[in-house]
């Protein structure tokens, strides 16, 4: 009779420990923006027990909306949270980089945010994730292909806080408007669909270039960070990647591994390079000096039909104030019918498209190895990147929050919580599945002294965007360039680096 009533009373005792969880979970949507909190030990429950009262956590972030915008929030959130204090220091993004060694060098603060990119200049300065967040559930349902860039020389430094990807944008609206379609096949001796390759990407640019459309409007062909202090290297790689990447070499994109040589001259890079060229004539005003967040800004109010970039572009196109909010559809970034086989020195063509999704370099956040508050700085961290803030921060375009979870890359939760029609949740999540799950892609280039290579790639490509420099003159300079950077940190040193760029695509 005993041991009946013990069951009985474990049994409603779970039960009841459920309700309280769910209560909880749906109390603390009432009071911060969230849908609801998830269990685990960065939720806003758990977080809610931990004192910090006299604890003054130093963050260094790049400045808002993007990214500072979710720092600022989640920065707050915690103080009232558990009594520490933050103290967040914003820096423009081309700054960031030399603030953020220095800060570390001399111990100026507990907590970066920054590009994954310049992890390999930084990691002897980080403090490696505790087994506790390895550990949590909300660190086990990252994705796997944003799982195995936490690491640096087999340990992980990284929590990840955003899943970055470059894929393509389109006004559906448009593409599929009869008349248009009708023009465009006149026109271009095809039918009009959403680009497959980057010749494709231009003619429907220079096709849609300067239109008037059924609200009067005028519309123009692309919008693209072109800006030399901003992405660029990014918005280039991209394009490059399907003219580099052969699916059948293995070895990395950038350089050939056994004497570091740089291939950033071979004909793929300047193949795409002159692609980047010839679209410049299909901006909107001022497009050749696009920012990321003004390139976004200009596909999301409708100015511009079509958009490769970070999910920015999209989700500022589908805020419930956007006009064009149901009309927005995705798929992945163009490819090409042909790839330069740098082992065979000669272009090998492809019956189908060969893609090459880019994965470029997510915002991320460390802790510093010489902070004494490591315990609150990573309980920030966790915090920060829980579930439910996660999923809010993904529906804000300003914060430039991507995601890294299954869970919100599932068409129920564009649909349910993001407000999306239907069809355009489908085209948003089948375009993600199809990056997952691609195995030929490319990732940023994360090296020693990282950022002085893409700082040279920017200049390099500026000169042939604006006509200083034909593509192979600009990238024959970078080339030499790379290789004396190379000589500087040491052959032996760059190519040990390199291969953590060569794991990542080749796991």
């Amino acid at each position: 009779m005993e041991k009946k009533i013990y069951y009985h009373t474990l049994i409603f005792c779970m039960i009841f420990s459920l309700f309280l969880i769910e209560v909880s979970a749906s109390e603390w949507s009432k009071k911060y923006p969230v849908f609801e909190d998830t269990p685990g030990p960065y939720s806003y429950e758990n977080i809610s027990k931990k004192t910090y009262n006299g604890i003054t956590l130093n963050v260094v972030s790049h400045e808002p909306p993007n990214l500072g915008g979710a720092v600022e929030l989640h920065a707050r959130q915690f103080e009232e949270l558990t009594g520490a204090k933050i103290n967040v220091e914003y820096v423009v993004f081309s700054d960031l980089y030399s603030r953020i060694l220095w800060g570390l060098k001399n111990n100026q603060y507990d907590v970066v945010f920054c590009g994954r990119v310049w992890m390999a200049d930084l990691f002897e300065y980080l403090e490696p994730l505790p087994e506790k967040m390895l550990e949590s559930p909300q660190y086990k349902k990252i994705s796997k292909k944003y799982k195995s860039i936490t690491t640096w020389n087999g340990k992980h430094y990284l929590v990840i806080i955003d899943g970055d990807r470059h894929f393509m944008q389109y006004r559906n609206d448009l593409i599929s408007d009869p008349v248009f379609k009708a023009q465009f096949k006149k026109q271009y001796k095809r039918d009009l669909t959403p680009p497959k390759t980057w010749k494709e990407f231009n003619e429907v640019a220079q096709f849609f270039h300067h239109k008037t459309v059924s609200n009067g409007k005028i519309v123009y062909g692309a919008a693209e960070i072109t800006n030399r202090n901003d992405l660029l290297y990014s918005q280039f790689m991209k394009r490059a990647a399907p003219y580099v990447k052969h699916p059948d070499i293995k070895g990395g994109v950038y350089f050939d591994i056994k004497t570091m040589t740089p291939l950033i001259n071979t004909p793929g890079f300047v193949e795409a390079l002159k692609d980047f060229a010839a679209t410049q004539k299909y901006y909107p005003p001022g497009g050749d000096e696009f920012t990321l967040t003004t390139a976004a800004d200009s596909f999301g109010r409708g100015e511009s039909v079509l958009s490769d970039m970070w999910d920015d572009a999209f989700v500022k196109a589908t805020q419930k104030e956007s006009d064009i909010r149901d009309h927005v559809y995705t798929a992945l970034s163009p490819g090409s019918s042909r790839v330069w086989n740098r082992e065979k020195k000669k272009w090998d063509h492809f019956p189908d498209i060969n893609y090459a999704p880019y994965i470029p370099s997510s915002w991320s956040s460390f802790v510093a190895k010489s902070s004494r508050y490591k315990d609150a700085a990573f309980d920030f961290l966790g915090f920060y990147s829980n579930e439910a803030n996660h999923e809010s921060d993904l529906l804000i375009g300003r914060f430039g929050m991507n995601s890294f979870r299954k869970s919100s890359e599932l068409k129920s939760f564009w649909t349910q919580k993001g407000g999306l029609k239907n069809d355009v949740a489908e085209s948003y999540v089948t375009t993600y599945n199809q990056f997952n799950t691609s195995e030929n892609h490319v990732f940023a280039l994360t090296i020693i002294k990282g950022g002085q290579y893409n700082w040279e790639l920017n200049k390099g490509i500026h000169r042939a965007l604006t006509k200083k420099s034909t593509p192979q003159e600009a990238l024959d300079d970078v080339a030499r360039k790379w290789m004396e950077l190379n000589e500087i940190v040491g052959i032996d040193n760059q190519r040990k680096a390199y291969l953590n760029n060569i794991k990542w695509e080749e796991k």
